[in-house]
């Protein structure tokens, strides 16, 4: 579980330097598409099922373009506007979007300690983003808005999910939404590239693809499942309050990127309003994990 949480953590990290290195578009098109390839393959070989009912399969290929293309478009474009731990940062509210969608679509309603926790965490957004300068509507309000807007994709995904996946299995949803939200972007990709005079994959970007399609989102995944019935999906779950505090570690180290202060009081508020949220069943939890 460690071990997946830092793949995650570094992930901010590593698609930045590659973003910055070689086009979003190309970059996310082949890492999204090979990762669910990979996932997919993994699970056949394992024995598991990956076969869908058609009206799953549309279901889980239109999520896969909002949570996995849309996604990616999203939030490793905004990195070239954005610190990778004010990223992780941001991010990290999905659990409080998802809830929200829940009750607004009245499929779940909000709880109290949810609400709570969801409060205090929109506070500490609102800090990390005075910090990084949308506050003043700066260059890099576009970051954070698109960065929150991913987050809003990745959490309708995953209410999505909650109804596919006692159907077809974790692994099976996430390896195909994969493979059609990424093949999707492929001609958008090709476009760009073309456009920009085909330029060759520096290292940055190579290691990038080869980091996010074999660690984040294939390796990454797949530890998370294996370990959710010998750990308990509970504590599982509590583990991910690692990833944004790692991320910003990370970007901190390698990138030089470190917090100004109400960036700082903001993080820590997040992090509160996560583990305030969690001291009740979050919607969904039992069925997502």
């Amino acid at each position: 579980v460690l071990l997946a949480m830092l793949v995650w953590a570094a992930n901010f990290t590593v698609v930045k330097a590659a973003v910055m290195a070689w086009p979003v578009l190309p970059f996310s098109a082949i890492r999204i598409t090979a990762a669910g390839l990979i996932v997919l393959l993994w699970t056949h070989l394992r024995g598991g099922s990956i076969r869908m009912s058609r009206r799953d399969l549309l279901i889980t290929g239109l999520f896969g373009i909002i949570g996995q293309g849309t996604y990616q478009l999203l939030w490793a474009g905004s990195l070239g506007t954005i610190n990778a731990g004010t990223s992780a940062l941001l991010i990290s509210v999905t659990p409080f979007l998802t809830a929200i969608f829940a009750a607004i679509l009245r499929i779940d309603p909000l709880r109290p300690a949810i609400a709570i926790g969801g409060l205090i965490a929109f506070a500490g957004v609102a800090a990390v983003a005075i910090g990084e300068g949308a506050g003043a509507f700066g260059g890099t309000t576009a970051g954070v808005t698109a960065t929150l807007l991913a987050a809003a994709c990745w959490a309708s995904y995953l209410l999505a999910g909650a109804r596919v996946i006692p159907r077809t299995g974790a692994l099976a949803w996430t390896g195909w939404s994969m493979v059609i939200g990424g093949a999707v972007l492929i001609p958008f990709g090709a476009i760009q590239w073309t456009e920009l005079g085909s330029p060759a994959i520096p290292a940055a970007a190579l290691f990038g693809i080869l980091y996010a399609t074999f660690g984040s989102s294939s390796l990454a995944n797949v530890l998370y499942f294996t370990a959710v019935p010998v750990v308990g999906p509970a504590r599982v779950a509590s583990f991910q309050l690692l990833v944004p505090f790692l991320a910003v570690v990370i970007s901190a180290v390698v990138l030089g990127e470190a917090l100004a202060p109400v960036q700082a009081l903001g993080g820590a508020l997040i992090i509160l309003g996560i583990w305030a949220g969690r001291q009740t069943q979050l919607p969904f939890r039992r069925r997502l994990r």
